[in-house]
């Protein structure tokens, strides 16, 4: 029997003003590894556990504006009240608009909410149910 091809994996790129400062962000704020940074620093990727996101560098305004407008990654993670826990300093320490404390949502998530640097909404989310 013959398996049909799958994909197996998706990762976000996405569109940020300055490479230096998000990767700062992702390792000091959200305790992701700084995997790669290119050496012109277009390019970066940030992972955590098997999770990864892409970054590229631009002054698109069209492009910045649609990470602080439109993107989102919805993180699924395990003991989401732990990974809180510990990141938790970090997080009080950003602006009130860019963190939604750790919530019960009413279709069962326990999530909490982060805007990087360019406004790129995280969402880290684990099944309560």
């Amino acid at each position: 029997m013959s398996k049909n091809p799958t994909i197996e994996d998706a990762v976000s790129i996405v569109s940020v003003r300055d490479i230096d400062r998000t990767m700062a962000f992702y390792s000091e704020v959200l305790n992701f590894e700084n995997r790669f940074v290119s050496e012109d620093k277009n390019f970066a990727i940030a992972v955590h556990g098997d999770a990864a996101i892409h970054f590229v560098q631009t002054d698109h305004t069209g492009a910045l504006k649609a990470t602080a407008n439109h993107t989102a990654i919805y993180l699924w993670v395990n003991k989401i009240d732990k990974i809180y826990a510990l990141l938790r300093t970090q997080l009080e320490m950003l602006p009130k608009d860019r963190l939604r404390r750790l919530f019960t949502t009413e279709y069962g998530m326990q999530e909490f909410h982060v805007k990087d640097p360019d406004g790129c909404a995280l969402l880290f989310g684990e099944n309560t149910q």
